[in-house]
Parts: structure tokens; sequence; C-alpha cells
């Protein structure tokens, strides 16, 4: 399983993101069989064209949204909507 993770490199809730991620990883060693392709807005641009989100961090499974980041969320909900994605892709 193939995750696109959109991000920007010095903006909070990405950093917040791969915080929760890892503690995600390090809870449920299941979850590191996902990959993650790493897209830095800033350096390309040519791929976030081809896709529809507004915020970062935002991960997609090929053409299909799966997680964006609401700015409201604090970082409990963030937590748990992170694990809903990752449960769901690795069954």
């Amino acid at each position: 399983m193939k995750l696109t993770f959109f991000y920007l490199p010095l903006c909070p809730y990405c950093k917040q993101a791969r915080k929760v991620m890892a503690e995600l990883m390090a809870e449920h060693p299941e979850y590191k069989a996902v990959e993650l392709d790493e897209v830095n807005e800033i350096t390309n641009p040519g791929i976030v064209k081809n896709y529809d989100y507004y915020h970062v961090p935002c991960f997609f499974n090929g053409e299909q949204k799966l997680y964006e980041a609401d700015p409201n969320d604090p970082e409990d909900v963030v937590k748990s909507k992170l694990d809903a994605m990752f449960r769901a892709l690795v069954g």
C-alpha cells in the first residue's frame, strides 16, 4: 500500500502529523507496511496541480483523498483520524 503525502516543510500541521505518525508507527508496527511518497508542495508544483485539496498535510491513495488537515483539529483528533486511515489501509 502506498500513500502520497503532501506537505510544506515549515507547516506546523505537517510537523504535528509527522509526530503523530511516529507515535502511531511505534504503537502499531503494522502501519510501517504503508509506503509514504512524500511530496513537498514547493518543489513539486507539477505533481500538486493534479490533486484537489486545500490544506496540508494531505494524504491520497491514488486519486482518493483519505485525509486533509483541518487547522481547527486538536492533536488527539488528528491522531484519531490518522489512526483510522492507517487501520483501514492495513486491514
